[in-house]
């Protein structure tokens, strides 16, 4: 971060935190050393939000989920043992996120950064642990109450300029109609099937309910989020197993070639990146403007991933031989009772009808018999990509830095003749040498990367 300091962000995220419990739930918290023994380990909860615009990332608000029922309760005025519903406890820890974030959005704001914010995501759960977002260096602040601790995380870089998504003068009822035109569900549908059989050459099928055989055992989820004019959240969950299997078909290689869990979660980013994305192109193109946050994936056995009470999310099932892949979707609206309705039976008669007609298309025969595996394509290339070509790099001391004046020269470390990196949304794709026609620059490419070197710069 250039335009606000981490003390800053300290100051901001300590005197928030410390105000907001003392206020209403009448508790005293402290700052301690960032490196105590917190022991959120074991039952715990994250409530997390991202930024979007000129600043991207993500805070995780985290507290285990004894303490959060404790919370609750303060601030719902009752004792801790008359919390019943799980909803409650999430609702409230979704709004102290969201308070954090909020106030943060607005010293970003002060220090000239426009940037929007998420409805917050709740995780918990006994067995599980979040793949950091690798944007940036986190930075971490550790409150205590008594015996209990809360834990803040902010990972966030600035984007600066990045404001065309973001910009808005539509009134409420304009944004809720045009969301309340968006077909979620035969986006969601088309595009999960579509995805993975041009991507994957895997054929998925809707299917009514998860069959008897399946066990739910490690698990990977990924998700995305989109704030702006429509908030909202995106999961794609599938088992271990399987997430190796897609990685091998992503890669072009055997599972038992697969080296790392991160290569796993690569490929469930970018499947997660491209499915949220074909869902805010439809949101786009009704006239919405909408920020899609990085993919964030949670690992384990025992957790759920889960919006607010806010956001209705619908379950879509689909199947791959033996495998199961469940996704969840949904955006906050206030029509969201009509979406809901025709939503009642998610795994059922709707979003069969949908997928069927969809896997139709995707199996049916050209002329010669073929089956044209990029026809359905189509499906997500209105998905806007920024392209960015990278010239060199260079380290410097602060004291270089500061005696930079116009007309000094800061070398680089790529040597005169050798290949510049093209990155599409900060993925190296391929290498290229720059050329110059008509007065203007340009790139002339020379590699493609493998798809294996792809998903290592996904990191």
């Amino acid at each position: 971060m250039e335009k606000i300091t981490n003390d800053a962000i300290r100051k901001t995220i300590e005197s928030t935190l410390i105000e907001t419990f003392d206020a209403m739930m009448s508790m005293a918290l402290e700052t301690v050393d960032d490196n105590v023994a917190t022991g959120l380990d074991d039952s715990r909860m994250v409530g997390a939000i991202h930024f979007g615009g000129e600043v991207v990332g993500v805070m995780s608000f985290n507290l285990s989920e004894a303490f959060a029922r404790t919370v609750t309760a303060a601030m719902l005025g009752s004792e801790a043992d008359e919390i019943k519903s799980i909803e409650e406890i999430k609702d409230v820890i979704g709004e102290l996120a969201n308070i954090v974030a909020g106030n943060l959005k607005t010293e970003f704001l002060d220090a000239g950064l426009t940037c929007v914010i998420s409805t917050p995501s709740i995780t918990s759960g006994s067995d599980f642990k979040i793949d950091p977002v690798d944007i940036a260096t986190p930075v971490k602040f550790t409150f205590r109450h008594q015996d209990d601790y809360v834990l803040v995380e902010l990972c966030a870089k600035e984007d600066i300029g990045a404001k065309e998504d973001i910009m808005s003068d539509l009134s409420s009822e304009v944004v809720m109609e045009r969301i309340a035109g968006v077909d979620i569900k035969t986006a969601i549908v088309n595009s999960v099937i579509d995805v993975f059989y041009t991507m994957l050459e895997m054929e998925v099928e809707a299917i009514k309910e998860v069959p008897d055989s399946f066990t739910e055992e490690m698990r990977t989820v990924g998700s995305v989020t989109f704030s702006g004019e429509v908030d909202g959240l995106f999961n794609i969950q599938v088992n271990d197993d399987f997430g190796r299997k897609m990685t091998a078909a992503m890669l072009g290689m055997e599972v038992e070639e697969i080296e790392s869990e991160e290569e796993v979660y690569d490929v469930i980013r970018e499947v997660s990146n491209i499915i949220g994305g074909n869902l805010k192109s439809n949101f786009v193109d009704a006239g919405l403007s909408c920020v899609l946050s990085t993919p964030s994936i949670t690992n384990g056995r025992d957790f759920n991933v889960s919006p607010t009470n806010v956001i209705k999310p619908i379950r879509f099932l689909f199947s791959h031989k033996d495998s199961i892949i469940i996704v969840e979707a949904g955006v906050k609206t206030d029509k969201y009772a009509a979406v809901e309705a025709e939503a009642e039976k998610p795994e059922t008669e709707a979003a069969e009808a949908v997928a069927q007609e969809s896997v139709e298309r995707v199996k049916t025969p050209e002329a010669g018999g073929e089956v044209d595996q990029f026809k359905n394509l189509g499906l997500v290339m209105d998905i806007p990509l920024q392209v960015t070509v990278e010239l060199g790099r260079s380290r410097k001391r602060i004291n270089d830095v500061l005696n930079l004046r116009p007309g000094s020269v800061v070398e680089l470390e790529q040597m005169e003749g050798e290949p510049v990196d093209i990155l599409i949304n900060q993925t190296l794709i391929a290498k290229g040498f720059v050329v110059v026609e008509k007065e203007k620059y340009g790139i002339r490419i020379s590699e493609i990367v493998s798809r294996k070197e792809r998903m290592k710069s996904i990191r």
